[in-house]
């Protein structure tokens, strides 16, 4: 199962721009699920960058649009 992990950034991002911050929160806990799953296949690189790097990126923007649940 191939994802391309970029496109659900692209995703997330388009949706935070409109306001929709439900699915931008479904959309960066689903790269954030993706980016694990690679994780435990083994893959350490993926659209261009590390996985590492990747899960950075997602849980930076939860954080910095106060998504994050409690």
């Amino acid at each position: 199962m191939k994802n391309n992990v970029r496109a659900i950034m692209i995703n997330a991002k388009e949706c935070l721009v409109k306001g929709d911050t439900k699915m931008a929160s479904n959309h960066l806990n689903r790269g954030i699920a993706t980016l694990a799953q690679m994780t435990i296949d083994g893959v350490t690189h993926v659209d261009g960058t590390s996985v590492d790097r990747w899960k950075e990126r997602f849980w930076y923007e939860l954080e910095e649009n106060e998504l994050l649940e409690g």
